[in-house]
């Protein structure tokens, strides 16, 4: 595996990071300030803030690094070029957004990239390259379990030019957001084929008749959410919305969370980074009777167990991304579950100790850490046990 990025990449990273510190970092605490507001207050247009960021990003050459080898993108960017990239970002919690690279938009992006066909491509991805839409994706349901298959309850049946859906979705990421337009829907297709070509994924457009939300998804208090439940009634489907071809939906929804999966534990290693950086800053001025809080055992504990757990779980997403570009995009699912059971809880623990460190100062505006917290909190990671389980199957097989 290769360790040096190439003269291109390392420009891009170069541009990304001063980017970062040049345009974002100065608006972060307005930014986060006007995001806490708005979780209390749904429908403010946060986004409109972003817009002038996302201009200049876009001028700078910083826009779609996730998108690999397309002819829709000028970078091409492998996986393992892409990681440090989405790293960066994760030291705020709204970067990716302004470089176009945020979920569920980016998943969503690469499926239609990979699946759909050139006129689906035309009519809705080039418009999410551009910005001028968002996306949902809608897979998991309140009853099922993704890990499962058999036990997913939406369907859709063949009427005609149409399909008509029906189904319950919960965790529906992106449908509230005042400029989605479109939904990638898992349905199962054909029940009477073997089990793993009985799904597929819908493109429904969000004003189809019978596309109800059930009930709002709350952020947490200091985020935006876009999370909802979905509620699917005699939904007509044209015929040629379906992405790529029937029975592939569990392709897609393996893929999808390949890559997702690891962007997501790439992200909160930034985040854990970037408190780990403010917590050790924090140590530096704080006393705990005559002594320095950084001098204190239980501290320098906390600060060896962060960089440890970061420095490792780097090279796993590092090795992780490497094997998706050699092996066409796939990946051992017992690699992806040991990256997921990793990162989350280490950027997590990171957040929350630098929080205690920081006190009352934790929750203001003027720090990240409560942002990053909520983000933190909305991310799509399975169930520990679960990806503990897939861990020990994966050594049981061996």
């Amino acid at each position: 595996m290769e360790t040096a990025p190439s003269p291109r990449v390392s420009t891009l990273q170069t541009r990304l990071h001063r980017f970062m510190q040049t345009v974002l970092q100065p608006q972060e605490s307005s930014i986060n300030a006007a995001l806490r507001t708005a979780a209390l207050q749904p429908g403010q247009p946060v986004h409109a803030l972003l817009a002038p960021m996302r201009q200049k990003a876009q001028l700078a050459g910083l826009w779609n690094l996730f998108l690999p080898a397309s002819t829709r993108t000028s970078q091409g960017l492998s996986h393992w070029e892409y990681a440090p990239m989405i790293e960066a970002m994760g030291r705020i919690a709204w970067a990716a957004d302004v470089f176009n690279s945020a979920q569920p938009d980016a998943g969503n992006m690469q499926l239609l990239d990979s699946y759909a066909s050139e006129p689906m491509k035309d009519a809705w991805l080039d418009p999410l390259l551009r910005a001028e839409t968002r996306s949902a994706w809608a897979a998991a349901e309140p009853d099922a379990d993704l890990h499962r298959p058999d036990s997913l309850q939406a369907q859709a049946y063949r009427d005609g030019n149409h399909w008509v859906l029906n189904g319950h979705k919960t965790w529906v990421q992106g449908i509230l957001d005042p400029r989605t337009t479109s939904l990638l829907v898992l349905c199962r297709t054909d029940a009477q084929a073997p089990l793993h070509r009985q799904f597929s994924v819908l493109l429904v457009p969000t004003r189809t008749d019978g596309v109800r939300l059930a009930r709002q998804l709350h952020g947490w208090g200091m985020a935006q959410s876009t999370l909802a439940e979905v509620h699917f009634d005699q939904v007509r489907v044209a015929g040629d919305l379906m992405v790529g071809q029937p029975g592939q939906g569990l392709d897609m929804l393996q893929a999808r969370q390949r890559i997702v999966g690891l962007h997501d534990a790439l992200w909160c290693l930034g985040a854990a980074e970037r408190a780990l950086d403010l917590l050790v800053e924090r140590l530096q001025t704080r006393r705990v009777g005559e002594q320095l809080a950084v001098h204190h055992p239980v501290w320098q504990q906390r600060i060896a167990q962060a960089r440890t757990g970061l420095d490792t779980t780097r090279m796993l997403a590092r090795r992780s991304a490497w094997q998706l570009d050699q092996n066409d995009g796939d990946l051992p699912p017992q690699e992806l579950a040991m990256l997921q059971s990793l990162a989350l809880p280490l950027a997590q623990s990171t957040v929350h100790w630098s929080t205690v460190a920081h006190e009352a100062d934790a929750l203001g505006d003027g720090l990240p850490l409560a942002a990053l917290a909520a983000h933190l909190r909305q991310q799509l990671a399975p169930p520990i046990e679960a990806l503990h389980a897939q861990i020990a199957q994966g050594e049981l097989l061996r």
